[in-house]
């Protein structure tokens, strides 16, 4: 069993694990877009000739091209140069793994760029967004630079708020593409979609099927598409695993679900249709958790590790932000000596400083001010 070191944790994994799945065994997060833990990685996937797009022939531009991936799961590795992908890449015995350095997260972030110059990003740098409800707007932003009903709740805002976005982020530009809702299952706007291809692998690697499939543009960007002119003559089985693991809004299930009557031309919602296939959740971006009492009870399930916590008093208002190299140690003596502090959210970061600074910033930048308690410290004891 080999066993490798990854930033400051010792693994044992089994043969055949990638460093991906060995940073997860270890509690360590790596960002990542394509990957899925119940579909196989990206591995310079070939494009399909053409595609279908509400019933428009694509043809593929760039036949020369393969699909890398995401690679935003790149780490380093001691004695090999260079960045690699952990989500394709093989332990081997000693492997000394570096998953945060300047090169990464540089790279990252020029990768980041890239993907949300295709999908509406405008929300995740809005200064209001903590509780929008996105209805009217109070930035006058237009609707269509706005983000989807999944913000909040999105897998691909969380990676993007971790990762962090850089100034220069160019504005992103409403296509106008297909939004395809005559469906009484699923909608696809091919507007939020950013070319991970996680719909086509799990429909063929899951469900045997192969109704979807990608070509790229002249600018070598990837265009998802059914193999023929619609779904249902692409052999779909309608059985929502794309819709399962897609990381954004571009495929979302109809509030109405299966139960909705039938709409005219289009297969009958109540028929036997196959079941999903059970989708493990992915490994998401650390992200604020939901707020918990401070009280004994709840500090059980806190790590003795480093992180960051947030107090909160009686009204759900933040009142204190600190970085700590001990979660439950800190919060127990704020426990025994904060009377004004009822709540609390924390989130594991071995980094906790350089986090503080970050969240401290985020609330600077919404609020205009500073949490009462990291204002006036001394209001603390």
């Amino acid at each position: 069993m080999p066993k490798i070191k990854i930033d400051h944790a010792e693994v044992s994994v089994a043969e055949g694990t990638t460093i991906l799945q060995a940073a997860e065994q270890a509690g360590i997060y790596i960002p990542h877009i394509c990957f899925h833990p119940d579909i196989p990685p990206v591995d310079r996937q070939k494009p399909a000739h053409v595609i279908y797009r509400d019933g428009e022939r694509i043809e593929n531009a760039r036949p020369e091209l393969r699909h890398e991936g995401c690679q935003l799961c790149v780490v380093e590795i001691a004695g090999q140069g260079g960045l690699h992908r952990s989500c394709s890449k093989s332990v081997v015995n000693g492997m000394i793994i570096s998953t945060v350095s300047p090169a990464i997260e540089a790279f990252r972030r020029d990768r980041i760029m890239e993907l949300v110059a295709r999908h509406p990003h405008v929300c995740l740098t809005c200064t209001q967004k903590d509780g929008c409800a996105r209805f009217p707007c109070s930035m006058s932003i237009p609707e269509t630079e706005r983000c989807c009903p999944r913000f909040g709740g999105c897998e691909f805002q969380r990676i993007v708020e971790y990762v962090g976005l850089r100034p220069e982020t160019p504005r992103y530009v409403f296509e106008g593409l297909p939004i395809i809702d005559d469906n009484p299952l699923f909608k696809r706007d091919y507007n939020l979609c950013i070319g991970c291809t996680r719909c086509i692998r799990v429909c063929r690697a899951l469900c045997g099927i192969g109704a979807l499939d990608f070509v790229y543009d002249d600018h070598g960007r990837i265009i998802v598409g059914t193999t023929n002119k619609t779904l249902k003559e692409s052999s779909c089985g309608f059985c929502l695993s794309c819709v399962e693991v897609c990381p954004t809004g571009a495929l979302q299930e109809q509030e109405s679900g299966r139960t909705e009557t039938p709409r005219k031309d289009t297969f009958h919602a109540n028929s036997d249709l196959p079941r999903r296939p059970g989708l493990h959740k992915p490994t998401l971006a650390p992200q604020k958790q939901e707020s918990l009492e401070l009280t004994r009870e709840n500090l059980v399930q806190v790590p003795e590790t480093g992180g960051v916590y947030q107090l909160l008093d009686g009204q759900q208002n933040v009142i204190f932000i600190k970085g700590a190299m001990n979660l439950r140690k800190e919060l127990a003596e704020q426990l025994a000596m904060n009377k004004q502090a009822r709540y609390f959210i924390y989130e594991e970061n071995p980094l906790y400083s350089k986090r503080e600074s970050e969240i401290l910033q985020q609330y600077l930048a919404r609020h205009g001010e500073m949490p009462q308690l990291n204002r006036e410290l001394d209001d603390l004891f």
